[in-house]
């Protein structure tokens, strides 16, 4: 079997993905020397994420019990095994349905609008903080239920979280999570009983009054499910700046997305999968498995490169080619098996409404990568903030 060489990965966008298609065409499978192994290729990809049983998702280091980051822990469909997760996603599926999501779309188009009414007409926008994590911050809240007043205190939280990714915080930034972390959880602690005691026609109701076989969620467990939703939710935030980014760097596809609005959907995808919002996950063994010839002993731990599999030239033709009618386009952004993202449908929903309006009130726009904060593209590729300059358009 080929082999090479083996480098730590780089933190340049650029070489980093050079490093994964290395990685993806010499060997889909790999150890490095320290003892850790990775998964590169899609097919290996998609392998481990079916295979929870050999992989385990329950990877995340021990946490002191007074630390504001265990609000990430109880709940957290994202870091649990089965049966747990069986049960915890069996409760969620009963209130967050497909057709509970479709009748969020007036919610999310009333949004979009608010915030893009208060963006228009600038020539140059702070992107992240005006538009993209606000849109996505608000929806969440709406949707649970969050008073307006709540509102403020998602958006930061928002903001705080795509700022752990973004290798040019200052020092204290771990330290401002962690505080505004402890204020989002008293926050949710007190709206949970609020709702216990008065129910209304949102996403926490239904969580609270959800029931399989006898079981309810405890009021951490729903207060870590939120938590999820924003943790997750920053998918969506980081495909609205990915697609800015994007479109901005391939004008041919920008103008062929204005003629002909119907390729909107397959150019989300395609955003998708060109930049994957994740560019990994990590998993445990849980005993000995062979995955592409190669035994992984138990007790290991695997990095799932999302991104490499994304652009496997076994799978996608021309994978460094950004081509908004690749069809088909079996991208794995939004993860496979039962790990597979809660959230992607109301995703979806946010970036068609989101980017429409984007498309429908601009002439043009320009991304000043002076004014634009990447973040460390080996956990996630977007940017915390993005400077756009934007040619709007007379009509509403």
């Amino acid at each position: 079997m080929t082999t090479t060489v083996w480098t730590p990965p780089p933190a340049d966008e650029r070489a980093l993905t050079a490093w994964l298609r290395e990685r993806c065409e010499h060997d889909p499978v790999q150890r490095d020397p320290d003892g850790g192994w990775h998964v590169f290729g899609y097919q290996e990809v998609k392998e481990v994420l079916a295979d929870h049983g050999s992989f385990s998702n329950a990877v995340v280091r021990p946490l002191p019990a007074d630390s504001p980051m265990k609000l990430y822990r109880a709940g957290n469909l994202s870091w649990m095994d089965p049966p747990r997760h069986r049960q915890l996603r069996a409760l969620v599926n009963q209130v967050f349905t497909a057709r509970y999501v479709a009748g969020l779309e007036p919610m999310i188009r009333e949004t979009v609008e608010t915030f893009l009414g208060q963006i228009r007409g600038r020539p140059e926008v702070s992107y992240v903080e005006g538009f993209a994590s606000p849109v996505v911050a608000t929806v969440i809240a709406r949707m649970l239920g969050i008073p307006g007043k709540g509102h403020r205190l998602f958006r930061q939280w928002s903001a705080d979280l795509l700022a752990l990714a973004d290798p040019s915080v200052e020092q204290n930034g771990l330290q401002k999570v962690l505080t505004n972390t402890q204020l989002a959880e008293a926050y949710l602690h007190q709206f949970i009983g609020r709702r216990r005691e008065h129910p209304a026609d949102d996403l926490t109701s239904g969580l609270i009054a959800s029931q399989v076989e006898g079981e309810r969620l405890g009021d951490v467990e729903i207060a870590g499910l939120i938590a999820l939703l924003m943790s997750t939710g920053q998918a969506a935030t980081l495909t609205l700046v990915n697609a800015i980014i994007v479109l901005d760097a391939h004008r041919d596809a920008l103008v062929a997305l204005r003629a002909r609005p119907e390729l909107l959907e397959p150019a989300i995808e395609e955003i998708m999968r060109y930049r994957s919002q994740t560019t990994r996950v990590a998993r445990k063994t849980t005993r000995d498995v062979v995955v592409a010839g190669h035994e992984i002993p138990a007790g290991r731990s695997v990095t799932v490169w999302f991104a490499a599999a994304n652009r496997d030239p076994r799978v996608f033709a021309h994978p460094d080619t950004f081509d908004i009618e690749r069809t088909p386009n079996p991208h794995i952004a939004l993860g496979h098996g039962i790990h597979f993202c809660l959230g992607a449908p109301l995703a979806r929903m946010e970036l068609r409404i989101a980017l429409r309006r984007l498309l429908e009130t601009t002439v043009d726009f320009a991304v000043d990568r002076a004014g634009t904060r990447l973040l460390d593209p080996r956990l996630m590729f977007g940017a915390s903030e993005a400077a756009v300059r934007f040619h709007w358009t007379d009509r509403a």
